[in-house]
């Protein structure tokens, strides 16, 4: 029996919007090998962890369509006459769907609603994907796990991170994200740290990014001095931080990409939401903190 021709997906977005696809990446997998065209998190994640055939990055992809006569500009895209493509993108560009009919004899899945109208659903964003890919609930079933493959070698490289920071499985948390707005104050965070060290053994580690650089002196201070409480020393490339998440006993965070990714690592996640719809957004299991800003003060 003939091997299905690949699926070939293009995919945009930020972290979390990786995240969020999991589900209808792995289902897809289960229909034939999945080669996706991703942005930035999609390749530092890779096809290992995302749990498909090959990751490789969307831009170049896009200009070898928007610019046909370049020589071999077509090259990474491979059977171009077969198959199925997939749009995972949240508004189409009737550029690139011109682009692509020309170029793809296969058949073309776009998105069957605009993420607009999907948001006045207020479903869980995951499924927006899943309705692309074509899952069909079984009646009383829940959504395929948005869940990360992680490998022994991966949990082992996040023993020996934490080992070198002198702990082991300690509780995460992470008081930034890509949106100031988003945040909780400092202090909600400082508190919650201090209640866990009240009332467990566990040791604390908190973590940042990029997105938090610029804030790192407040972070740093705002948790010194504390008892079992550290701040991470060096900021993680995403793989890293899988490794790290896959050792940690739970973890608490804003409306992040971060927090999505502590979900999909297994952790038992808090999620603390003040503007955006923790329905639509909230992490696939998880516990939301909302309405907190009297706690706060």
């Amino acid at each position: 029996m003939a091997e299905p021709s690949p699926i070939q997906i293009l995919a945009a977005g930020s972290l979390g919007d990786c995240v969020l696809t999991l589900p209808a990446l792995q289902f897809l997998q289960t229909r034939a090998k999945v080669r996706v065209f991703g942005t930035a998190p999609f390749q530092a994640l890779g096809a290992r962890l995302l749990g498909v055939e090959e990751v490789s990055p969307l831009d170049s992809l896009l200009d070898a369509f928007y610019h046909p006569d370049t020589p071999s500009a077509l090259d990474a895209f491979k059977n171009p006459s077969a198959g199925e493509i997939f749009l995972f993108f949240k508004e189409m560009d009737p550029k690139l769907a011109q682009a692509l009919a020309r170029a793809f004899q296969g058949k073309i899945h776009w998105p069957p609603k605009s993420f607009t109208e999907f948001l006045k659903e207020e479903r869980w964003a995951g499924n927006y994907w899943l309705d692309l890919a074509g899952w069909v609930s079984p009646p009383g079933a829940p959504p395929p796990q948005a869940r990360l493959f992680i490998s022994e070698d991966a949990r082992a490289q996040g023993k020996q991170i934490l080992a070198s920071l002198g702990l082991e499985n300690p509780f995460v948390i992470h008081p930034g994200s890509g949106s100031p707005a988003k945040n909780a104050p400092l202090s909600f965070f400082k508190k919650a740290a201090e209640k866990i060290t009240q009332e467990s053994p566990r040791k604390i580690l908190v973590i940042w990014g990029e997105a938090e650089e610029k804030g790192l002196d407040e972070i740093r201070q705002t948790f010194s001095g504390l008892p079992r409480v550290q701040t991470l020393p060096r900021a993680l490339a995403l793989r890293e931080l899988v490794s790290l998440l896959s050792q940690a006993c739970g973890y608490l965070g804003n409306d992040s990409g971060v927090t999505q990714l502590a979900s999909a690592c297994g952790l038992k996640t808090f999620a603390v939401f003040n503007q955006t719809n923790s329905r639509i957004w909230g992490p696939q299991e998880g516990f939301i903190l909302e309405g907190l800003k009297g706690f706060y003060a």
